[in-house]
């Protein structure tokens, strides 16, 4: 168990080592997809290696003078390593407008760096309007024909849905682990659960599969690793994964994580794609699911505080701590409703913000000590 979780640590903190070295074992091309919701099956239907785009472990030079110091550190760390020559292992970039700055992240691209394959699709942000689902479907079309232009092979309906059910064996792997960690807290700490989720997003699924089943009986039988601390729900990073050393002050503070609702975390693995019917439909559908609500996309109908809320009770959590990703305005522009709704149903919230550059760790690690002593820890 230990020698799994060790792998699953080091591919999500060196994807690049690792990405760069699967490419060369497998002689597959590799496609990095932008955060958060673009589907990956339809690249693994297609022959290709899909990789979710990652914040680079150093600091950001060349890209400053491409990218506004105000976007958010995703952004400008993907635009920093391509000028750099990191991502030179990389075939094809697939790209989607989340927010502004990554509507601008294609233009910054095409002017400076030259790929085999470039791709920008745009994902309706209206959840209700009676257009966006065929709009979507079309969309999700006309990528299928692109991709088989690169690939050089054809994405039949029976060839997605093998894809598909490879995706939802591992998502219903992932739930697994997030149940057993809701029934047994402690069991796991939050940089395990993390580097689950986000080694998930860089290897092959398959391979990813058979780690978490080796994995998941293991971890049945383990005794708790952290105490009785203070239970809480983490909340935010909603296109990055936050550095393991910044995990670490979480696992380190005593209080125990017992749910997330984390880009790296329950978002990823939340719904799965439906097997029967039109498989390019399904995958329309999967992006239109609401829960979990999401900054990003325009639902009336849908409350995200509520959402948090329910986790929260659901978890048997005293707390709320949310990571806020600096210069992230889809997040910021909810984050006040929120707060505020979290104040009035009485669930007490740390909110830290964090970004790509190196921040205050010390100065973290005594916020988290006060906050877990709010929560009535020692």
């Amino acid at each position: 168990m230990e020698e799994v979780l060790k792998r699953l640590v080091e591919v999500s903190q060196d994807p690049y080592g690792y990405v760069a070295t699967e490419k060369e074992r497998t002689g597959k091309k590799v496609i990095g997809l932008t955060p958060m919701y673009l589907p990956e099956e339809l690249i693994h239907g297609s022959g290709i290696y899909p990789v979710e785009m990652w914040s680079s472990n150093e600091p950001i030079t060349v890209g400053h003078a491409h990218v506004t110091p105000y976007y958010c550190g995703l952004t400008r760390s993907i635009v920093d390593d391509l000028l750099k020559g990191k991502l030179g292992f990389i075939d094809g970039l697939l790209t989607y407008e989340t927010c502004i700055q990554a509507r601008t992240l294609m233009l910054i691209i095409e002017k400076n760096w030259k790929m085999p394959f470039l791709e920008a699709v745009f994902l309706p942000n209206q959840m209700t309007n009676p257009l966006t689902r065929p709009y979507l479907i079309e969309t999700f079309g006309i990528l299928k024909d692109r991709l088989e232009e690169f690939s050089g092979r054809e994405i039949t309906r029976q060839t997605l849905r093998e894809s598909i059910a490879v995706y939802n064996k591992n998502r219903a792997l992932l739930r697994r682990i997030y149940e057993l960690r809701r029934r047994k807290p402690g069991s796991m700490n939050l940089r395990e659960v993390v580097s689950m989720v986000h080694s998930s997003m860089l290897m092959l699924k398959e391979e990813h599969t058979r780690a978490l089943e080796e994995l998941i009986p293991e971890l049945e039988a383990r005794p708790p690793l952290l105490g009785g601390g203070p239970k809480v729900v983490v909340v935010g990073s909603l296109c990055t994964a936050p550095s393991l050393e910044f995990l670490k002050l979480f696992d380190d503070s005593g209080m125990v994580v017992v749910d997330d609702d984390l880009y790296t975390g329950s978002r990823y693995f939340m719904n799965d794609v439906a097997l029967d019917g039109d498989p390019i439909e399904a995958l329309a559908d999967r992006f239109l699911t609401r829960i979990p609500p999401c900054p990003t996309k325009v639902d009336p109908e849908m409350n995200w505080s509520d959402y948090i809320i329910h986790m929260v009770h659901q978890s048997g959590a005293q707390g709320v701590i949310t990571l806020i990703q600096k210069n992230c305005p889809p997040h910021m522009c909810y984050s006040p409703d929120v707060m505020r709704k979290l104040a009035e149903t009485g669930i007490p919230e740390l909110v830290l913000e964090v970004e790509h550059e190196v921040v205050s760790l010390e100065q973290i690690r005594t916020r988290l000590q006060a906050f877990k002593e709010t929560l009535g820890g020692i």
